[in-house]
Protein backbone atom coordinates (compact mmCIF):
# COMPACT_ATOMS: atom_id res chain seq x y z
CA UNK A 1 0.00 0.00 0.00
CA UNK A 2 2.89 2.11 0.44
CA UNK A 3 4.42 1.99 -2.63
CA UNK A 4 0.85 2.06 -4.50
CA UNK A 5 0.45 5.38 -2.66
CA UNK A 6 3.78 7.10 -3.11
CA UNK A 7 3.17 6.16 -6.84
CA UNK A 8 -0.16 8.04 -6.98
CA UNK A 9 1.08 10.91 -5.06
CA UNK A 10 4.10 11.28 -7.59
CA UNK A 11 1.69 10.87 -10.82
CA UNK A 12 -0.53 13.56 -9.12
CA UNK A 13 2.18 16.18 -8.47
CA UNK A 14 3.79 15.81 -11.59
CA UNK A 15 2.00 15.86 -15.25
CA UNK A 16 2.22 16.59 -18.60
CA UNK A 17 -0.07 20.05 -19.46
CA UNK A 18 -1.06 19.63 -23.15
CA UNK A 19 -4.58 17.75 -22.55
CA UNK A 20 -5.66 14.68 -22.96
CA UNK A 21 -3.63 12.02 -23.19
CA UNK A 22 -4.45 10.07 -26.27
CA UNK A 23 -3.35 6.28 -26.79
CA UNK A 24 -0.06 6.03 -28.45
CA UNK A 25 1.11 7.26 -31.20
CA UNK A 26 -2.35 9.27 -31.85
CA UNK A 27 -2.69 12.70 -29.77
CA UNK A 28 -5.94 12.62 -31.03
CA UNK A 29 -8.33 10.04 -28.84
CA UNK A 30 -10.53 7.78 -29.54
CA UNK A 31 -14.14 7.33 -27.67
CA UNK A 32 -12.96 2.97 -26.52
CA UNK A 33 -11.17 2.29 -23.23
CA UNK A 34 -9.41 -0.46 -21.68
CA UNK A 35 -11.49 -4.12 -20.49
CA UNK A 36 -12.36 -4.00 -17.30
CA UNK A 37 -9.00 -5.20 -15.03
CA UNK A 38 -7.15 -4.57 -18.10
CA UNK A 39 -4.44 -1.69 -18.39
CA UNK A 40 -1.88 -0.88 -20.38
CA UNK A 41 2.05 1.65 -19.35
CA UNK A 42 3.09 4.00 -22.27
CA UNK A 43 6.21 5.23 -22.53
CA UNK A 44 8.01 8.06 -25.40
CA UNK A 45 10.42 10.79 -26.26
CA UNK A 46 9.26 13.20 -28.14
CA UNK A 47 11.03 16.67 -29.93
CA UNK A 48 8.07 19.22 -29.45
CA UNK A 49 7.65 23.37 -30.53
CA UNK A 50 10.78 24.81 -29.91
CA UNK A 51 12.88 21.92 -29.76
CA UNK A 52 12.17 20.89 -26.64
CA UNK A 53 12.61 17.00 -25.69
CA UNK A 54 10.34 15.30 -23.36
CA UNK A 55 10.24 12.13 -21.74
CA UNK A 56 6.74 10.51 -20.59
CA UNK A 57 5.43 7.66 -18.75
CA UNK A 58 1.91 6.92 -18.87
CA UNK A 59 -0.32 4.36 -17.32
CA UNK A 60 -3.94 3.39 -17.64
CA UNK A 61 -6.36 0.80 -15.96
CA UNK A 62 -9.83 0.52 -15.83
CA UNK A 63 -11.23 -0.74 -13.01
CA UNK A 64 -14.88 -1.28 -13.76
CA UNK A 65 -17.16 -1.74 -17.48
CA UNK A 66 -16.72 1.71 -19.35
CA UNK A 67 -14.22 3.67 -17.45
CA UNK A 68 -10.52 3.83 -17.50
CA UNK A 69 -8.10 6.06 -15.32
CA UNK A 70 -4.86 7.66 -16.20
CA UNK A 71 -1.80 9.45 -15.27
CA UNK A 72 1.08 10.59 -16.88
CA UNK A 73 4.59 11.96 -16.08
CA UNK A 74 6.65 14.27 -18.08
CA UNK A 75 10.16 16.19 -18.25
CA UNK A 76 11.84 17.72 -20.48
CA UNK A 77 15.56 18.83 -20.60
CA UNK A 78 15.04 22.42 -18.73
CA UNK A 79 14.17 19.84 -16.26
CA UNK A 80 10.35 21.02 -15.67
CA UNK A 81 8.50 18.05 -14.25
CA UNK A 82 3.97 17.92 -14.97
CA UNK A 83 1.55 15.41 -14.23
CA UNK A 84 -1.88 14.86 -14.72
CA UNK A 85 -5.12 12.56 -13.81
CA UNK A 86 -8.02 12.19 -16.28
CA UNK A 87 -11.21 9.71 -16.23
CA UNK A 88 -12.29 8.83 -19.36
CA UNK A 89 -15.64 7.26 -20.11
CA UNK A 90 -17.35 5.31 -22.72
CA UNK A 91 -20.65 6.52 -22.93
CA UNK A 92 -21.84 4.00 -25.33
CA UNK A 93 -20.98 0.68 -26.48
CA UNK A 94 -17.81 0.23 -29.33
CA UNK A 95 -19.41 -0.81 -32.34
CA UNK A 96 -17.31 -2.60 -35.27
CA UNK A 97 -20.17 -0.88 -38.24
CA UNK A 98 -20.75 2.37 -36.75
CA UNK A 99 -19.98 5.24 -33.98
CA UNK A 100 -19.62 5.67 -30.45
CA UNK A 101 -19.53 8.35 -28.13
CA UNK A 102 -16.61 9.03 -24.45
CA UNK A 103 -15.56 12.08 -22.60
CA UNK A 104 -12.59 12.76 -21.01
CA UNK A 105 -12.64 14.62 -17.75
CA UNK A 106 -8.83 15.58 -16.00
CA UNK A 107 -6.39 18.23 -14.39
CA UNK A 108 -3.09 18.97 -15.49
CA UNK A 109 -0.26 20.55 -13.13
CA UNK A 110 3.20 21.80 -13.88
CA UNK A 111 5.72 21.98 -11.05
CA UNK A 112 6.50 25.29 -10.17
CA UNK A 113 3.29 26.64 -11.46
CA UNK A 114 0.85 29.03 -10.35
CA UNK A 115 -1.99 26.97 -10.31
CA UNK A 116 -3.86 23.52 -12.07
CA UNK A 117 -5.54 23.21 -15.71
CA UNK A 118 -8.81 21.24 -16.10
CA UNK A 119 -9.94 20.15 -19.36
CA UNK A 120 -12.94 18.40 -20.79
CA UNK A 121 -12.83 16.40 -24.00
CA UNK A 122 -15.75 14.97 -25.99
CA UNK A 123 -15.23 11.86 -27.92
CA UNK A 124 -16.64 10.05 -31.17
CA UNK A 125 -15.32 7.37 -32.94
CA UNK A 126 -16.72 5.57 -36.07
CA UNK A 127 -15.34 2.14 -37.52
CA UNK A 128 -15.85 0.83 -40.83
CA UNK A 129 -13.97 -1.33 -43.19
CA UNK A 130 -12.22 1.86 -44.30
CA UNK A 131 -10.72 1.82 -40.74
CA UNK A 132 -11.66 4.38 -37.62
CA UNK A 133 -12.07 7.74 -37.40
CA UNK A 134 -11.94 10.13 -34.20
CA UNK A 135 -12.88 13.26 -33.71
CA UNK A 136 -12.58 15.33 -30.19
CA UNK A 137 -13.79 18.97 -29.28
CA UNK A 138 -13.19 20.08 -25.95
CA UNK A 139 -11.99 22.75 -23.75
CA UNK A 140 -9.03 23.66 -21.34
CA UNK A 141 -8.30 26.09 -18.99
CA UNK A 142 -4.72 26.93 -17.51
CA UNK A 143 -4.35 28.85 -14.52
CA UNK A 144 -5.45 32.68 -14.54
CA UNK A 145 -6.81 32.32 -18.13
CA UNK A 146 -9.07 32.12 -20.42
CA UNK A 147 -11.68 28.81 -21.46
CA UNK A 148 -9.86 27.92 -24.41
CA UNK A 149 -11.72 25.26 -27.13
CA UNK A 150 -9.57 22.65 -28.58
CA UNK A 151 -10.26 20.23 -31.61
CA UNK A 152 -8.67 17.06 -33.14
CA UNK A 153 -9.81 14.51 -35.97
CA UNK A 154 -7.59 11.47 -37.14
CA UNK A 155 -8.12 8.48 -39.20
CA UNK A 156 -6.14 5.51 -38.57
CA UNK A 157 -6.26 2.19 -40.84
CA UNK A 158 -4.56 -1.09 -40.83
CA UNK A 159 -2.16 -1.79 -43.90
CA UNK A 160 -1.23 -5.47 -42.14
CA UNK A 161 0.47 -5.81 -39.31
CA UNK A 162 0.63 -2.18 -39.20
CA UNK A 163 -1.52 0.84 -38.24
CA UNK A 164 -0.79 4.44 -40.15
CA UNK A 165 -2.76 7.29 -39.09
CA UNK A 166 -3.31 11.07 -40.01
CA UNK A 167 -4.31 13.44 -37.95
CA UNK A 168 -4.93 17.27 -37.37
CA UNK A 169 -5.44 19.06 -33.76
CA UNK A 170 -5.35 22.59 -32.38
CA UNK A 171 -6.53 24.76 -29.81
CA UNK A 172 -7.78 28.08 -29.81
CA UNK A 173 -5.53 31.38 -30.28
CA UNK A 174 -2.69 28.16 -31.22
CA UNK A 175 -1.46 27.14 -34.64
CA UNK A 176 -2.94 23.92 -35.55
CA UNK A 177 -0.81 20.28 -35.78
CA UNK A 178 -0.70 18.17 -38.74
CA UNK A 179 1.14 14.62 -37.48
CA UNK A 180 1.31 11.11 -39.42
CA UNK A 181 2.41 8.05 -37.41
CA UNK A 182 2.37 4.17 -37.37
CA UNK A 183 2.26 1.10 -34.71
CA UNK A 184 2.95 -2.24 -35.10
CA UNK A 185 2.61 -5.21 -32.13
CA UNK A 186 6.50 -7.13 -32.29
CA UNK A 187 5.45 -9.49 -28.95
CA UNK A 188 2.35 -10.11 -27.25
CA UNK A 189 1.05 -6.62 -25.59
CA UNK A 190 4.08 -4.96 -26.74
CA UNK A 191 3.65 -2.33 -29.56
CA UNK A 192 6.35 -0.15 -30.89
CA UNK A 193 5.18 3.48 -32.48
CA UNK A 194 6.65 6.47 -33.85
CA UNK A 195 4.75 10.36 -35.40
CA UNK A 196 6.37 12.79 -37.79
CA UNK A 197 4.21 16.35 -37.87
CA UNK A 198 4.49 19.74 -38.48
CA UNK A 199 3.35 22.82 -36.37
CA UNK A 200 3.98 26.23 -37.33
CA UNK A 201 6.88 25.27 -39.60
CA UNK A 202 8.73 23.18 -36.83
CA UNK A 203 8.72 19.38 -37.53
CA UNK A 204 8.10 17.16 -34.26
CA UNK A 205 8.82 13.70 -34.15
CA UNK A 206 8.18 10.86 -31.39
CA UNK A 207 9.10 7.34 -30.40
CA UNK A 208 7.50 5.39 -28.01
CA UNK A 209 6.15 1.59 -27.01
CA UNK A 210 3.10 0.54 -25.20
CA UNK A 211 2.97 -2.33 -22.73
CA UNK A 212 -0.81 -3.67 -22.18
CA UNK A 213 -1.51 -5.90 -19.45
Amino acid sequence: MTLARTLLSSLLALWLSAPAHAGRPLTVDDAGVNDPGEGHVEAWYARQPGRTHTWTVAPAYAPVEGLEIGGQLSRDTTANASAAVQAKWRITPSQESGCNTGAVLGVAHTRGGSGNTPYLVGLLTCNSGWGSSHINLGAVRGPGGPTLGTWGIAHEREFGAVTAHVEAYGQRLSKPTFQVGARIEVANGLQIDGTLGRSDRQTLVSVGLKQSF
